[in-house]
């Protein structure tokens, strides 16, 4: 039977609760504050084995603590955060407070037995996602800075975001070259990408996207997969009435990227393009078609990660 350890993750903070103990404490999120974290939980366990750590992702204040579990082989998982908010609800728990946050999420893991988190990504992955994110945020910063410059504004202004622009263009010159030699220095990745790119229709930027975004990628069941990506159509009916079947949540930021390639491979790849016909001829809408092709564009880059092949020694369904 596991042990469940409840941590409100915070920038300065970790607060821990200790489900079978009652215990509640606090340390700093340090590497000094999660020795000492490692110190306390030893006076009451005297194995790790049937330990489960639960928390939130706190947007990178978690990061250390999940590097720090994983070396001192400790077990953890990491629990939705609106989840956990609705069942707060569920239980008349409307006060939020750090102890309560820690004492909530191990309470909402004991109470699902939820399993241990299964982390698929390397080093080089989350180095590679870390420089992709930054990617973005200068894109977006341009993109910002552009739409200013469009507008009747003093000159001294629009010579300013000018500066701007040239200095974002630079930075952004620097992340892909940083980018371009993280992906040719490292075989693992050099290798997904040369194998994702196989497929007509799937470019540099969508097989980046699922090394970074898609780390479950031929590690878990397909079903769940499609889930986790947001492709999964989920009924909507009660009693007489019967909705529509519709998609939604997920992983946004590599579904919009397989969005763009299934609309790039009904022009360069056969198979998803008679799949596509197939389904437009039985009058589907065409974007309940194009998700389909996205689920079969998805399912063809799972079958290559499992088989450890290439599209053209691989015959996809």
């Amino acid at each position: 039977m596991a042990n469940y350890i409840g941590i409100d993750v915070g920038k300065r903070s970790l607060q821990i609760y200790l489900a079978d103990k009652g215990n509640s404490f606090a340390v700093d999120n340090t590497i000094v504050g999660l020795k000492k974290f490692i110190s306390n939980i030893r006076k009451h366990y005297k194995s790790f084995s049937t330990l489960i750590v639960a928390f939130e992702p706190t947007g990178g204040y978690e990061l250390q603590l999940k590097q720090f579990l994983g070396q001192q082989k400790i077990s953890f998982a990491v629990v939705h955060p609106t989840k956990v908010r609705n069942f707060a609800k569920a239980k008349g728990w409307l006060a939020k407070t750090d102890k309560i946050d820690s004492k909530l999420i191990c309470s909402y893991a004991a109470s699902f037995n939820m399993k241990p988190h299964s982390d698929y990504t390397t080093d080089a992955q989350r180095e590679l996602h870390s420089l992709i994110k930054r990617r973005e945020q200068l894109l977006l910063f341009k993109n910002q800075e552009a739409a200013r410059a469009d507008k009747q504004i003093p000159r001294y202004i629009e010579e300013s975001i000018k500066k701007h622009i040239q200095y974002l263009d630079e930075q952004l010159k620097d992340i892909n070259l940083a980018i371009e030699k993280l992906c040719h220095s490292n075989i693992e990745i050099q290798d997904k990408i040369n194998k994702l790119t196989s497929i007509p229709g799937v470019g540099k930027v969508l097989a980046i996207a699922a090394i970074c975004e898609l780390p479950e990628l031929g590690n878990i069941e397909f079903r769940k997969l499609t889930s986790l990506e947001g492709l999964a159509p989920f009924a909507r009916s009660s009693g007489q009435y019967n909705g529509k079947r519709k998609i939604f949540s997920g992983r946004a930021n590599i579904r919009k990227v397989l969005y763009m390639a299934a609309v790039a491979s009904l022009r360069c790849n056969d198979k998803l393009k008679k799949f596509y016909d197939k389904l437009i001829n039985n009058h589907k809408p065409p974007k309940v078609a194009l998700v389909a092709v996205m689920r079969k564009l998805l399912g063809f880059m799972d079958a290559l990660y499992r088989h450890n092949s290439y599209w053209n020694n691989l015959h996809a369904a």
